[in-house]
This record gives structure tokens, sequence and C-alpha cells, in this order.
């Protein structure tokens, strides 16, 4: 709702001529089967709206006080000065709270009416509410009760879009990679994290680009293992993106000609990403393991070392390519953290929820 009310361009097709945002382009940061059995929390909400672009904001109602969040409402209701840069503002409340059925839920802001002091929530569940208004102080109480899933606040999101800024339409465009955050492949993840540790302490040295390598190629031996837990995205559908998607490819190809040695075993810019799924089969883009390898490298890495490797000369790659494959690794890298942070909460709540079942039962 927000991503299509800001007009951002998803760089694929809805249905028929239309590029719209639909609920299965989401498919960063968390499994959205996942997001269907337990629902969305406000680290996971964040960094979907990161992964697709968008300027985030994003405030605990228990960190903030009153007027923090009417100047929030003042820069998502009322027009600014840039009139190119839009923004929308996404409350997560308890319902309990403004007496509805229901506990935590996320709804955007509509508007703001100054003399009654009241906001228009447009709340996502049509069927159960519609468009209603609510006093600003009540909504504000309604973000401070503790989400027992998380131990923390509720709290709003302010998420910015401006057109005609070249960041932004950069951040905006379709990456090469999502994190593929399903929960029967989230031990290949957990396992990279702890050779990484195990590797640095070993070495006392940064992580190298071959140290990458060896764990999700299982020494050159598995092909596929890179694919349990990142997949391509699909073609961009306009020229613009798919001339964007070559010319990052290109430059990964020649940055890991630098660092890389050749493998004994098989060519890893030969056998590229085949999509099981017989609909997507001619849609994904067909990368090759050493580039979704080298953007999990860069990922690793601070933003100033991936500059530092990233600034080829002109005659290369132009700033625009750069800057998106230094895009690209900042969303694996955000995407990657949450993931591992959403299967550590998941596991707690499923323990919370047990324990509470569990009284329950013996009461």
């Amino acid at each position: 709702m927000v991503l299509n009310a800001l007009a951002v361009d998803p760089r694929k097709v809805w249905k028929g001529p239309w590029r719209w945002y639909s609920e299965e382009m989401l498919n960063c940061c968390m499994d959205l089967e996942e997001v269907k059995k337990v629902g969305i929390t406000f680290d996971v909400f964040s960094c979907l709206a990161r992964c697709q672009g968008l300027q985030v904001e994003n405030c605990l109602a228990s960190d903030h006080k009153l007027d923090d969040f009417r100047v929030a409402i003042n820069r998502a209701c009322v027009e600014t000065e840039n009139s190119n840069l839009n923004c929308v503002l996404v409350v997560s409340y308890s319902r309990k709270v403004v007496k509805q059925t229901g506990d935590g839920h996320f709804s955007p802001i509509a508007a703001f009416d100054e003399v009654s002091d009241q906001i228009l929530i447009l709340d996502t569940a049509r069927f159960k509410y519609g468009a209603h208004w609510v006093p600003v102080t009540l909504l504000f109480e309604a973000m401070l009760p503790i989400d027992t899933d998380t131990g923390k606040s509720r709290g709003y999101v302010l998420l910015c879009y401006e057109h005609g800024n070249d960041k932004d339409a950069l951040n905006s465009m379709l990456s090469l990679l999502v994190v593929f955050s399903v929960r029967e492949q989230h031990f290949v993840t957990r396992k990279y994290k702890e050779f990484l540790e195990r590797k640095q302490k070993e070495s006392n040295k940064n992580v190298t680009y071959m140290d990458v390598r060896t764990f999700w190629t299982e020494e050159d031996k598995n092909i596929d293992l890179i694919w349990k837990s990142l997949k391509p995205q699909v073609v961009p559908v306009d020229e613009e993106g798919r001339k964007m998607v070559n010319n990052v490819r290109a430059l990964i190809k020649f940055l890991v000609g630098k660092i890389s040695t050749q493998p004994a075993g098989f060519d890893f810019f030969t056998e590229h990403y085949t999509s099981k799924c017989q609909e997507n089969r001619n849609r994904v883009i067909p990368l090759f393991p050493e580039e979704a390898l080298f953007i999990l490298y860069l990922a690793l890495l601070s933003p100033e070392d991936r500059s530092r490797i990233v600034d080829v000369d002109d005659s290369v790659a132009d700033y625009d390519t750069k800057e998106r494959l230094l895009t690209e690794a900042k969303l694996v890298r955000i995407a990657l953290e949450i993931s591992e942070e959403m299967h550590e909460a998941l596991e707690v709540i499923e323990c919370n929820r047990t324990a509470a079942c569990c009284k329950k039962i013996q009461s």
C-alpha cells in the first residue's frame, strides 16, 4: 500500500502491463510463509521498506515523546517545501488500547485534522475496520504497551521517497539478489556465521573473499549451496533496469578477477542459477555463483572497505554502476542481519507461546 502510494517503481510487472507492488514481491528479510504464520515485527517491517529503496526512520514509542510523534505526523500529512519528497507515516499499535478487537497491528496514516487533533487511520484490515479517526494522544498511548513477542514497545515508521533523486532511484531499482530466508535452510546461514567468527579468531584478520567462497562452495565441491540462502531476482521489465543489471554484473566479474584464483573443480562463471519454478525459468537473472559470492563478501565489509574495493576507474564502470553494487551489498547485509535476528526472535516467540500454552493447560 505504501510503496504504491509513493509511486515507487517495482521494476517488474504485477498483472498485464501494470507495474504495481503486490505482497508477493516483498520477499526480502523474512520468508513470507513465516510472516503469514507469526505476523511481522517492527524490525522486519523496516527491513522490507529499506530493501525497496525507501528512506526509513523507525521510532519506538518508548524512546520518544508525544511531541516527536507530532513532528512525524506533520512531515507526512503537511506539504513540505520539497515537492519531490513524499512521506507516509505507518503506525504499529495495540488495538486493545483504542477499544478494538485484536492486538498488534500496522496501518498507515492518511490525514491529520488539526482542529480535532485526530488522525485518520487507513486500516489495512478493511474487512474488519474501515478508515477511522483516532485522537493523536490515544494513538501514541496505543504504541507504548510492550509487545510480548519482542519485549519492546511498538512505534511509528516514517517512510519517504524522493522522485528525481538519483540515489533513491538507484536504491529502488530491482536488486540482483534477495536473501531467501526460509526457516528450513536457516541452519546454513547460522553455520556461516559461526564459520566467519572462527576464521576471524584463527587469523586475527578480516575474512577474505576466498574464505567466503570456501564455505559456500564446500571447498569448490558444491556449486548449489549458495542458492540455499540466496536467490536471484527476476529480470527487470524496463531497458534501464536490464542495462544496470548487466553493468553491475560486468563490474563484479572485473573485481573478482582481481582477488580470486581460478578454481580447480569447475568454472563458477559457466553454470548459472536456474529457477526450479517453470513459470520463472526464463525470467530470473541468470547469476553465476561467483557473482552471488562476491556480493556476500562485500556485504561482510565495512562501508569504507566496500567503497575502496569498488572504486575502480570510470573506464571500467560509471558512478551509478558502482553505487548500485554498493547498495546491493548494503541491502544483503541488512537482510542477513535481520534474518538472523528474526529467526532468533521466532525461537523466543515460539518458546514464549509454548510456555504460555503449557501454563494454560496446567491451570
